[in-house]
C-alpha cells in the first residue's frame, strides 16, 4: 500500500452525500502464541511415599478393602454388607502408594460399589446409594488432597466457557461422571468418584487457556477494493468448503466502516500470507464501481498549491480549495515543478497543443460538444480535487483507477524542497584617490598603475546577468573575497553596513531589514463646519536603512538564479519644502537577476551617492553682519562620494548531511570573517 496515502476510501452511495472518510493506518497486527492447550505439568509424576505390588487371587472383596485400609493406608473405614464379590487382581510392576486409593475406587466401581468420605471415615456402599448421598463439594481446579471417594467438585473456569468445557468432557470422560454448568458464573460441577474427578480436572486444566492470547489478528485497510467483495473472493480461494483443509483455520471478516479486512487465525504464520493476498487483490481495476473519496496527506508541499496544479492537469471538476480556519487561500499560481532529482516533469497531454485523445481527457478539462464535462481518465466519471489547508491534505473524489493516476502525480509533486543559504555582505566604499571614478573603473584598470592587482584577483562577469548592469564579477572562495576588500581598503576606507545570513526554501524570498521605521504623513483633514475641530492626520511608517530581498531558484545542474532587490535609504535631517512636514529620504536601489554556481559569490556595485556639506568659518560677530559679513568669513564646500558594494553567496542545501557540512563551514568562516574585518579596520 502507498506509504503516504494509506487512506481507506469510502464508497459514495448514489443520491447521498459523501460518508466520513476514515484515514487508514498501518496494518494492525496482533500475533498470538498459537498455543491452545496447557501442556505444563503433562507427563509429570507426583511425589510418592513409596511403591507396592498388589496381588489378590480369589480373595473376598471385604478382605481386599481391609488390607488396603488397615495395612497399606492406615485409614478408618466402614463397609456395607451389601457390597460383595471375589477379587482377582495383580500389578506386574510396583505402583506408588499414593495411587492405591484410586485403584481401589476403580475396583469397587467394577463391583457396583463406591466410597464416600464422611467425618474422617470412608464408607463403602452400593454405587446407587452413593449417587443419592450428599457431601461437601470441593472447590477449585485441583482435587482434594488426601481425600478419596464419591463426591462433587466445583470448577471455576477462567477462559473457556462452561458449556464448551462440558461438551469436551462429555466426549472423553467416563459415563459415570455427571456434569452441570452455571453459565452466569461460568462454573462447572463434576460429580463422580475422586479418581474420575481428578482425571476430568486434568482435562479442564489442559483446555482452560487464554484462547484470544493464542489467536492472531490482523486488520488490513483497503485502498481500492470493497471489503465485502474482497472477503468473498478470498473465502472462495482459501475456504472452498466447510470440510476443506483450512476450514476453521482462517476467518475473514469485512469491516465496512473502515473498508478493511479483519483476519483471525490460530496460526501466526498465516497473517503474512493473508496480507500478501489482500495486497494482491486490492487493485484498482477497469471495472471499479463508483467514485470514492480519497485523502492524501502531504509531507512537504502546500495543499492549495498542489491542488491548483492538479486541477489544471486533470481538471478539477468543480472542486475548490477548502480555506483554512484563519483565512481563505488565494488561487494557486503556476510554477515550475521538479522531481526529487530536480529533473523537469514532462507536461501531461492535457497541457500540450496537440489534439487530445478523448480516452485520456478528464473531468472539467475535457468538454463534449454540448458543454458537459467528459468522463474521467478511464471513463469512470468526473474527478474532483479539493485542498484541505487545515490538515495540509488533498481530497480526491474519483474512481479507483483515476485516483491511481492522480496519486502518482501527487507523489512527483510532493517532494522535499531544496534550501539555499544566502550569505550577503553590504559595504560602503569611500570614493577617494584611485577609486574616485568608482570601483568598476578601478578594477578594469582604466586608471594608471591599476594592473598591480591583476596577479591576485580575477573577476569574470557572469554570463547570466541581467538588470541594470551593476554586476562587477564573481568570486570563487573566501580568500578571493578577502583579497577584494583588502584591495579596496588599501585605496580608501570600507565600511560594512550589514552581513546577514539566512536559510530560505527554493523559489521563496528572503528579506533582510536593518534600520528604522520613520513616520510619513499621508493625509491631514479638518472639519470645515467646526473651526475648533482637531486636525486628523493619517500616518504610515516606511522602512529605511539597509533593505535586501533575494529570491533563489535552483536550476538543473546546481546553478542558482538570484533575483536581487537592494535598497539603502536614509532620512534627511530637515523637512523637505512642500513635503507636508515629511523629511526627504535619500535612497539607492538595485534590482538585478544573476546566475551563479552554488558557493560562488556575486559582486554588485555601481550605486554611487554624493553628499555636500558647506562649512562657514571666520571672525565671530563680524562674519554675521549683513552686507559686509562675507569680508570677515570663508565658506568651504566638502563633497563626499560613496559607492554601495553588495556580495551575495548562495549555497544549495539538498539534504540534512549537506546542512551539517555547511554548518561546520560556517563556523570556520565566521572566524575568518572576524579576522578580515579586523584587518580592514587596521
Amino acid at each position: 500500500m502507498p506509504e503516504s496515502a494509506a487512506v481507506a476510501p469510502t464508497t459514495l452511495p448514489s443520491g447521498r452525500g459523501s460518508e466520513p472518510v476514515q484515514s487508514a493506518k498501518a496494518p494492525f497486527y496482533k500475533v498470538g502464541s498459537g498455543k491452545f492447550l496447557n501442556l505444563s505439568g503433562q507427563g509429570e509424576e507426583s511425589g510418592s511415599a513409596g511403591e507396592i505390588t498388589l496381588h489378590f487371587d480369589g480373595i473376598e472383596l471385604h478382605e481386599v478393602v481391609r488390607i488396603v485400609f488397615e495395612e497399606i493406608l492406615k485409614q478408618n473405614y466402614l463397609i456395607d454388607p451389601r457390597v460383595q464379590g471375589v477379587v482377582t487382581m495383580r500389578t506386574y510392576n510396583p505402583v506408588p502408594i499414593d495411587s492405591v486409593m484410586g485403584i481401589l475406587e476403580s475396583l469397587l466401581q467394577s463391583y457396583g460399589a463406591a466410597m464416600i468420605y464422611d467425618a474422617g471415615l470412608y464408607r463403602i456402599i452400593p454405587l446407587a446409594d452413593a449417587a443419592k448421598q450428599s457431601s461437601v463439594p470441593v472447590v477449585g481446579k485441583v482435587g482434594a488432597a488426601g481425600i478419596a471417594g464419591f463426591g462433587t467438585q466445583i470448577v471455576p473456569l477462567r477462559y473457556i466457557a462452561a458449556r464448551e468445557m462440558k461438551k469436551i468432557l462429555g466426549s472423553v470422560s467416563s459415563a459415570e461422571l455427571t456434569f452441570t454448568t452455571n453459565d452466569a458464573r461460568n462454573l462447572l460441577l463434576i460429580r463422580g468418584s475422586r479418581f474420575q474427578i481428578n482425571q476430568a480436572l486434568e482435562t479442564v486444566k489442559l483446555f482452560d487457556v487464554d484462547w484470544l492470547k493464542g489467536m492472531s489478528f490482523g486488520l488490513f485497510a483497503l485502498e481500492y477494493a470493497d471489503a465485502a467483495t474482497l472477503v468473498d473472493e478470498l473465502n472462495k480461494l482459501l475456504v472452498a468448503t466447510d470440510e476443506g483443509p483450512l476450514s476453521g483455520m482462517v476467518r475473514l471478516v469485512p469491516v465496512a466502516r473502515l473498508n478493511s479486512v479483519m483476519v483471525i487465525t490460530p496460526q501466526p504464520g498465516y497473517l503474512d500470507t493473508i496480507k500478501e493476498l489482500v495486497e494482491r487483490f486490492d487493485q484498482g481495476g477497469t471495472t471499479s464501481p463508483g467514485q470514492r473519496l480519497y485523502v492524501y496527506r502531504l509531507k512537504y508541499g502546500k495543499a492549495d498549491s498542489i491542488a491548483g496544479l492538479l486541477q489544471e492537469i486533470f481538471g478539477g471538476g468543480g472542486g475548490k480549495s477548502a480555506p483554512s480556519s484563519d483565512q481563505a487561500s488565494p488561487p494557486a499560481e503556476r510554477s515550475n515543478v521538479r522531481s526529487p532529482t530536480q529533473s523537469a516533469i514532462t507536461p501531461p497531454p492535457q497541457l500540450t497543443d496537440k489534439p487530445l485523445d478523448p480516452a485520456v481527457q478528464m473531468g472539467a478539462a475535457a468538454m463534449d460538444p454540448a458543454g458537459e464535462p467528459a468522463p474521467g481518465i478511464a471513463g469512470q466519471g468526473e474527478v474532483k480535487i479539493i485542498a484541505d489547508q487545515d490538515r495540509n491534505a488533498i481530497l480526491v473524489l474519483a474512481s479507483a483507477r483515476d485516483y491511481k493516476s492522480v496519486e502518482a502525480t501527487i507523489r512527483k509533486l510532493d517532494v522535499p524542497p531544496m534550501q539555499v543559504l544566502i550569505e550577503a555582505t553590504i559595504a560602503e566604499v569611500s570614493l577617494t584617490n584611485n577609486l574616485s571614478y568608482g570601483v568598476r573603473w578601478f578594477l578594469q584598470g582604466n586608471m594608471g598603475g591599476s594592473d598591480k592587482w591583476q596577479g591576485g584577483l580575477n573577476l569574470p562577469l557572469p554570463s547570466g546577468v541581467s538588470g541594470s548592469g551593476f554586476s562587477l564579477g564573481i568570486l570563487n572562495s573566501m580568500d578571493e573575497l578577502k583579497l577584494f576588500f583588502n584591495l579596496l581598503n588599501a585605496q580608501s576606507s570600507v565600511k560594512f553596513l550589514s552581513a546577514p545570513q539566512i536559510m530560505v526554501v527554493d523559489n521563496q524570498s528572503a528579506s533582510f531589514r536593518v534600520g528604522d521605521q520613520i513616520p510619513i504623513i499621508t493625509r491631514s483633514s479638518q472639519s470645515t463646519t467646526n473651526p475648533d475641530a482637531p486636525i486628523v492626520t493619517e500616518v504610515q511608517f516606511r522602512d529605511t536603512g539597509t533593505l535586501l530581498t533575494v529570491t533563489p531558484r535552483v536550476n538543473v545542474g546546481g546553478m542558482v538564479t538570484l533575483e536581487i532587490s537592494q535598497e539603502v535609504s536614509k532620512p534627511g535631517s530637515a523637512p523637505a519644502v512642500g513635503g507636508g512636514g515629511n523629511v526627504p529620504i535619500a535612497q539607492r536601489t538595485v534590482d538585478s537577476t544573476v546566475v551563479v554556481n552554488s558557493g560562488q559569490t556575486i559582486i554588485l556595485g555601481g550605486l554611487i551617492s554624493e553628499t555636500s556639506n558647506d562649512t562657514k568659518d571666520g571672525i565671530p560677530i563680524l562674519m554675521d553682519l549683513p552686507g559686509v559679513g562675507k569680508m570677515f568669513s570663508n565658506t568651504t564646500k566638502d563633497v563626499a562620494r560613496t559607492e554601495l558594494i553588495i556580495t551575495i553567496t548562495p549555497r544549495v542545501v539538498a539534504n540534512p548531511m549537506q546542512a551539517k557540512v555547511l554548518t561546520d563551514e560556517l563556523r570556520k568562516s565566521l572566524k575568518e570573517a572576524s579576522a578580515l574585518e579586523r584587518s580592514i579596520r587596521h
